[in-house]
């Protein structure tokens, strides 16, 4: 959360979902206050530039809101909803270790954007970055389960 917005309680919320429906009238974001988490329900929300700004039911004021200044929001895993076999969310890409084909660790994915209809991954490691395609050519194996990227022969591109 970067900051209240406005005098009745909206949040101003750096967007960092893959979930294009995240912030819809009844969804739920979760905060941590306290110590514990706590859900509230959106009760409406809106783009503004690289930003959301959410309105959360029961948070009714600039005071309220304000409690909320520096938090992050979250959504639990359990209500994240499933994807396509073998589409990911970047939560589940970042920092996942990348290796050649030949096993050699290449480093961990740090960054993630795309260009055309591909993601890339910014694999950073030993003083080096690799940006690496996400397509059929490039990429030999995602297992989320097993936590490791293993790349095909990229013969000139990426040292084996």
């Amino acid at each position: 959360m970067l900051r209240p917005a406005g005098l009745k309680g909206e949040l101003k919320i750096k967007a960092i979902s893959d979930n294009p429906d995240r912030f819809s009238p009844g969804g739920r974001l979760w905060f941590v206050k306290g110590g514990e988490p706590s859900a509230f329900v959106i009760k409406s929300a809106r783009e503004q530039k690289d930003n959301v700004v959410v309105w959360l039911d029961g948070v009714d004021s600039i005071e309220v809101a304000d409690g909320f200044r520096g938090l992050d929001a979250f959504v639990p895993e359990s209500e994240v909803p499933p994807l396509p076999e073998g589409e990911y969310y970047h939560y589940q890409i970042l920092g996942l270790p990348v290796y050649t084909q030949g096993g050699r660790l290449l480093g961990k994915v740090e960054d993630i954007f795309t260009a055309g209809e591909k993601d890339v991954y910014v694999v950073r490691g030993d003083g080096e970055e690799y940006l690496v395609p996400v397509n059929d050519d490039s990429v030999e194996e995602i297992d989320v389960k097993k936590g490791l990227i293993r790349l095909k022969g990229l013969e000139g591109y990426i040292p084996e």
